[in-house]
């Protein structure tokens, strides 16, 4: 169904409330006076404002529009966008509206009410509902519950950061109990002496008092009636502190409903906190202004603007007006939010998504600069949580104080705090907004602090698993925090870089191989961009990109083809890194089968190193591990076995029978002779060092459980498969509990046990796990 344009009537009032809201620092109570400055005066109360911008009546007199529209328009700042419009256009168009509500009834000279259905209540003052809400449905009943009546009011306060959609959640529940009630008044609660005049005008509205009462005298008159009297709601819309609303609740028998972004609200109501949309409202809400629109290109919008209500909307409607295509939309989001999120405001909301963030970093600036400090520093982070201890040694303040400036971020809704208390979020949009408004010399100031901040929070090198969750904190935001940096203009220090191809590595070793290469590959091109394919840094980032890739990837080889040439070419064919490079390049080869050259390449690396580092350097006795695996792939067990008792035999003499290389070599050993048909030996040796390596590293080292999962290999291949089952759930066990359950090692255990549990007959046991862990069927 086609919708109807709207009427001339709503295009003044959002016209109004757009240039309202580009004039951020514009009170009611300031318009009210410059009004009565006039000449000849003109005497405007701060109802009658909150009723014009809130478009529930409309200015009677032309002298009012052209006050409000030239007072308002010199007062624009510079940085909301906003266009001004001739005064003809406004007065035009107020004449218009006029003309089609000149069947209204009249409102004293100062406006006309917009006409009401005959199902509302008696007394009726709420903004216009949103046509396009969709869903929330826990979030209604949760307040419908909140708000049973008594004798004291029961009082509900939707709480959540700005743009989640508190405001309009407040009018549609007004709009679902509208027939249930008798009085239902919105109050916009911003500004407290505007607060006042609207109780004056509710009063008025309910006969107790005339409009040339006192506004004191009538907001007491007002609440007076409220006391004794049921069937009312009183809706307190964007209340900037707890600390205001002792003063604004009203006593009675009935229902106040309250929104607002700060945190302090237990002691006073029911707290409802209001959360993004999930992923199916935000497609449902974007599909039903773009019916063209695909499921997959609105998932990728509402991920984009990481499902805030508001941007969803405007995203919605600005696609919708231009025809943008979703992928643009999003690839313009990452460089221009605040140019995006300015545009398209929805009628149903008071201000777009970049004036809400706007209005709030301007009250921030104005109360607390180290809060909009550590704002600053926080968008160029990621979305996931961010540790508070990494800027206790970032900012000049005491732990306390620096609490203290957290709780005023999230008290004006520019974060969250995580359940623990112990981190906090920025949400998507609002991170994008403020960077988009921040100077490029100021982005870059920041981009570099963070990289010292996060070099400084490092946990330690990523091969040891205890440093694992630390890692899993850092990883996210050092990618983040790369990505939104500028260009070839802007050169990351050594440590950051070393920091990023740390991270990588952790990624890789945690299981999360797409991550780390994605990681790694995003290094190297900007690192090619920025220093050269020929730097350090560039050549270590297309080596931890290589490693990352699947199995038989065939860039694998051409990236380690490309790097062994350069290395060779700059540094020389017997530099340890160029050595690395031979290495990596034969596994490259072995990957794709192609074993023999794999053979030849570990043979000549392997006499390389013998020369350079001495026959008991740990570098030349991992060649010859190498070379080892390499003849086993060969079908030579038996030269696997010679080289790897030789590398054991000197790990035993150099670092003792508990290092864990000694340990691997061991392992080695065991599977070489199993290879062999010498199972009793295999056994001997894997049960041996399973036994020293549980006594020196601990049972959920990953070395031990790798001996332990050589030790099931060997009973599966002596034809105990009960005892490999045994063994195996325990290995499971251990990995999921230290690796997660994702973990491609976790994964391999789940498949090998469910190949015994099938071999020993227990199907249904089997299927489960294949369900758990979402494996393929067996062949």
């Amino acid at each position: 169904m086609t919708e109807s344009p709207p009427s001339a009537a709503e295009q003044f009032f959002a016209a109004l409330r757009e240039l309202r809201q580009a004039t951020v620092a514009v009170s009611y109570a300031m318009l009210a006076r410059q009004a009565a400055a006039q000449q000849p005066p003109l005497k405007i109360s701060g109802q009658r404002l909150s009723d014009w911008f809130l478009g529930n009546a409309l200015p009677a007199d032309p002298a009012v529009v052209r006050f409000l529209v030239e007072y308002l328009q010199s007062r624009a700042t510079r940085a909301s966008g906003y266009q001004q419009r001739p005064l003809s256009w406004w007065l035009s168009l107020h004449q218009h509206a006029a003309q089609q509500r000149q069947n209204n009834r009249d409102d004293g000279g100062h406006g006309a009410v917009l006409s009401r259905s005959h199902r509302l209540p008696k007394v009726w003052r709420v903004p216009t509902r949103n046509a396009s809400f969709t869903g929330r449905v826990e979030a209604l009943n949760t307040v419908r519950l909140r708000l049973q009546t008594g004798l004291t009011p029961s009082i509900a306060v939707l709480h959540g950061i700005g743009g989640v959609g508190k405001t309009s959640l407040a009018v549609e529940y007004a709009h679902r109990h509208a027939d249930l009630l008798d009085v239902i008044w919105w109050v916009d609660a911003e500004e407290p002496a505007s607060a006042i005049d609207q109780f004056a005008a509710l009063a008025v509205e309910l006969g107790v008092t005339s409009e040339h009462t006192m506004a004191k005298r009538g907001a007491a008159e007002a609440r007076n009636w409220l006391q004794r009297h049921v069937g009312w709601l009183v809706i307190l819309d964007d209340i900037p502190s707890s600390d205001l609303a002792r003063d604004l609740i009203p006593a009675g028998p009935g229902r106040v409903l309250i929104t607002s972004r700060d945190t302090r609200w237990s002691t006073i109501g029911a707290v409802v906190d209001v959360d993004v949309f999930s992923r199916e409202e935000s497609v449902s809400l974007l599909k039903t202004q773009n019916v063209a629109m695909s499921d997959s290109d609105a998932d990728r919008v509402a991920a984009a603007v990481d499902d805030l209500p508001l941007a969803v909307a405007q995203a919605a409607g600005f696609i919708s007006e231009t025809g943008m295509p979703a992928g643009e939309y999003v690839s313009e989001l990452e460089t221009h939010a605040n140019d995006l999120l300015g545009e398209g405001r929805p009628a149903t909301y008071p201000r777009s998504a970049a004036s809400v963030v706007a209005l709030s970093l301007e009250r921030l600036a104005g109360t607390d600069q180290a809060a909009l400090g550590l704002l600053r520093l926080c968008v160029f982070l990621g979305p996931d949580p961010v540790p508070v201890s990494w800027f206790a040694g970032a900012e000049p303040m005491r732990p306390v104080q620096l609490r203290v400036v957290v709780g005023r971020l999230v008290r004006m809704g520019l974060a969250r705090r995580t359940p623990a208390g112990d981190a906090l979020i920025v949400h998507r949009t609002t991170a994008a907004i403020v960077r988009d408004i921040l100077p490029a010399s100021e982005r870059r100031a920041l981009r570099t602090r963070l990289q010292e901040i996060l070099v400084s929070v490092r946990p330690g090198e990523p091969d040891v698993v205890h440093a694992w969750p630390a890692w899993a904190l850092l990883a996210p935001h050092a990618a983040f925090l790369q990505n939104v940096s500028s260009g070839a203009e802007e050169i990351e220090s050594p440590e950051f870089r070393a920091l990023i191809l740390s991270a990588a590595r952790y990624l890789e070793l945690a299981g999360h191989g797409r991550a780390a290469n994605e990681m790694a590959a995003r290094a190297r091109e900007r690192w090619s961009a920025t220093l050269g394919d020929d730097h350090f840094d560039t050549m270590r980032a297309a080596q931890r990109q290589s490693a990352t890739l699947p199995p038989a990837h065939p860039d694998a080889l051409r990236i380690e083809e490309e790097l062994y040439a350069r290395r060779v070419r700059l540094l020389g064919p017997d530099d340890p890194d160029t050595l690395a490079s031979a290495s990596n390049l034969a596994m490259a080869l072995a990957d794709l089968g192609q074993h023999e050259a794999a053979r030849r390449l570990d043979e000549e690396t392997l006499a390389r190193r013998r020369r350079v580092f001495g026959p008991d350097d740990n570098r030349t006795l991992i060649s010859m591990d190498n070379l080892a695996n390499r003849l086993s792939g060969l079908g030579d067990p038996q030269g696997a076995k010679v080289l790897r008792d030789g590398v054991l035999a000197t790990r035993q003499r150099v670092l003792g029978d508990d290092h864990p290389d000694t340990l691997r070599s061991r392992l080695g050993l065991a599977r070489d002779l199993a290879r062999l048909g010498r199972l009793a030996e295999a056994a001997e040796i894997g049960d041996a060092t399973l036994a020293d390596a549980t006594r020196s590293l601990g049972t959920d080292h990953r070395l031990t459980l790798t001996a332990a999962d050589t030790v099931a290999g060997i009973l599966r291949e002596r034809g105990d498969t009960a005892q490999a089952r045994l063994l195996g759930e325990d290995i499971l066990a251990r990995r999921r509990a230290t690796l997660g359950a994702d973990h491609p090692e976790t994964v391999g255990s789940a498949v090998l046990l469910a190949t015994d549990l099938a071999a020993l007959g227990e199907t249904a046991a089997a299927e489960d796990l294949r369900r758990q862990f979402a494996l393929e069927p067996p062949a």
